[in-house]
């Protein structure tokens, strides 16, 4: 045993490290403290949303509506195109439903139990969770989190949305009075954002098989076009991931789930 080693406390001996305090997740602060990542990419992707809204020739009032109504990032960016081209009533509840339908499931996972109130509260519990405060929330002790603390994480982060689609569709209403119809080009927004998706997802999680589905479904729905392009391509995606899945699970040979021990993380 080196001097060092006789030095270092009994703690520190056992565990390599010192222990460090719990964070609180008790008060409306402590929400604000947690959700500021979630604000920070809301407040820039919301601008971007509103302006892409503006730039379809809608009333930017409808930035703020669709934002506490839908509060759906994806189905909103999707929303503005669909009406804009005054797509049926139909076609945009299923595109929203294969859009935003695994927001359904959130609520499953959600632990409602620690949320007080009357049944307007557990009902705004569950509309407010999205992919990102999911993923927030889902990375913390349960049992630690108040029922202030939740709705406060949802509240802040659904303000933080409107705020930004809001900021955008005025900051895109003001440009539309100097430049006019060229308003228009700012529709580029909407196919940026998902071509950094894609490439982002990729880099995550590279798979040629996906990949070729998404071009499949990409081009069945422009063969298809018209108002049911979107709906066309998204069953095609739907149905291929699925039977991909089948193919994988099924197929002779195939890899069983590898165990996290002794494994590292890459």
């Amino acid at each position: 045993m080196t001097e060092s080693d006789a030095a270092r406390p009994p703690a520190e001996e056992s565990t390599g490290a010192t222990s460090q305090p719990a964070p609180r997740m008790q008060s409306v602060a402590d929400a604000a403290r947690d959700a500021s990542p979630v604000v920070i990419g809301y407040v820039t992707l919301g601008i971007a949303a509103g302006m892409l809204l503006v730039a379809e020739g809608l009333s930017w009032w409808w930035a703020p509506v669709w934002s506490l109504v839908i509060y759906s990032g994806t189905m909103q960016m999707l929303l503005v195109p669909l009406a804009g081209g005054g797509e049926p009533l139909a076609t945009i509840a299923l595109s929203t439903g294969f859009v935003s339908g695994r927001h359904v499931f959130y609520g499953l996972g959600f632990p409602l139990d620690r949320v007080r109130g009357g049944a307007l509260t557990r009902l705004y519990a569950v509309h407010a969770i999205t992919d990102e405060v999911y993923a927030l929330l889902a990375a913390r002790d349960r049992r630690a989190m108040s029922g202030r603390y939740l709705v406060a994480v949802e509240a802040i982060s659904q303000t933080s949305w409107v705020a930004g689609t809001t900021i955008g569709a005025l900051a895109g209403t003001a440009l539309a009075s100097v430049v006019g119809e060229r308003i228009e080009l700012l529709g580029f927004v909407l196919t940026a954002l998902f071509v950094v998706l894609a490439i982002e997802n990729w880099r995550n999680h590279p798979d040629i098989g996906v990949l070729c589905l998404g071009l499949v479904a990409g081009g069945v729905g422009l063969a298809v076009g018209g108002s049911a392009a979107l709906l066309t391509a998204l069953v095609t995606l739907a149905l291929g991931l699925v039977g991909l899945y089948v193919w994988r699970s099924r197929r002779p040979g195939a890899p069983a789930p590898r165990s996290a021990s002794g494994q590292g993380v890459e």
